[in-house]
């Protein structure tokens, strides 16, 4: 399948580009970036979601049977310090993306990437699946909600395979150090370096959230956009939730070294429990299930980390 991914060149964009072209696919990509050195596609252009003729010009030249969107800001306190500029790339560029092909590939499958964000706190004995009703907590989550009704509501309209999937958080080698496990893993492998204060800055330890390789969603959102009945979500998770001052426990066993925690504002986020859900609908659909174990996600992401320090990036 000739497959168009918009959001190409960033962290997700990256491990979809891969595990598209091992599959056999022909992959054409869409950022505001040029396309990373080594990139497996057969095409790239470079443009703004939120230009239609840049849009236009990407679907003209991939003409694909198949688009992954992935375009769009995803670090959730951006909906808070620019929350115009995320409602105009997440929403509005997601109309974009989905006028350009209905018009130049009607008929291509479509697989909008939104975000278990958009269920807000709901917390509930059994894990939520895709007929709970959606309580987005904030501008970001609002954006995606907003992008994935859009979608959804394009299928209808015009009688387009298109779908969308709710990811829960997801993290792996390539992600940039403003999120939490590769923030962690910088500062501890400075502090095992010597370069910084044995002082790790955090925020919110007793949160609890489900926490996926980046490699595995990868995978999903492929076999999704092959198999995947269209018209409707799918959630991903692994299933299990983990709270984040576990997951710091365990870089700091990998780095060897135990620093002073100290509370960073900025960092904070107060919601304590994020809810779990059910990814059983894309399981039944694609056989999916995660395969990568969470210890091997963090010593890839810790190895990296010390790579960044002893090279000075």
């Amino acid at each position: 399948m000739r497959v168009w991914v918009t959001g190409a060149a960033g962290f997700v964009g990256r491990h979809v580009l891969a595990d598209l072209a091992r599959a056999g696919h022909e992959v054409y990509g869409f950022d505001v970036a040029p396309a990373p050195a080594g990139a497996p596609v057969a095409g790239w252009t470079v443009g703004d979601l939120t230009e239609a003729e840049a849009v236009a010009a990407g679907v003209g030249q991939a003409r694909p049977a198949g688009c992954i969107h992935l375009g769009g800001i995803a670090f959730v306190p951006a909906g808070w310090e620019t929350p115009r500029r995320v409602f105009d790339i997440n929403a509005g560029g997601t109309i974009q993306v989905l006028e350009a092909v209905r018009r130049a590939a009607p008929g291509a499958r479509l697989l909008m990437v939104s975000s278990a964000e958009i269920y807000g706190r709901v917390d509930r004995p059994a894990p939520l699946d895709e007929e709970t009703a959606p309580a987005p907590e904030n501008p970001y989550a609002i954006s995606k909600l907003a992008a994935e009704l859009t979608t959804l509501v394009y299928a209808r309209r015009y009688d387009q395979p298109f779908l969308t999937v709710r990811p829960d958080n997801h993290f792996g080698p390539g992600q940039a150090p403003a999120f939490v496990a590769p923030a962690f893993a910088r500062q501890l492998a400075a502090i095992a370096a010597g370069h910084q204060a044995p002082i790790l800055r955090v925020g919110n330890l007793d949160d609890e959230r489900d926490f996926l390789d980046v490699r595995d969603v990868a995978r999903a959102y492929r076999l999704l956009l092959e198999q995947a009945p269209p018209g409707q979500p799918y959630n991903l998770s692994s299933g299990r939730r983990i709270a984040i001052r576990t997951l710091l426990d365990q870089f700091c066993r990998l780095a060897g070294v135990t620093p002073r925690i100290e509370v960073d504002p900025d960092r904070w986020r107060s919601r304590t429990r994020s809810p779990a859900i059910s990814a059983e609908r894309a399981r039944r659909a694609t056989g999916w299930a995660p395969e990568i174990p969470l210890e091997t996600t963090l010593a890839e992401v810790y190895a990296e980390a010390v790579a960044a320090v002893s090279s000075g990036v």
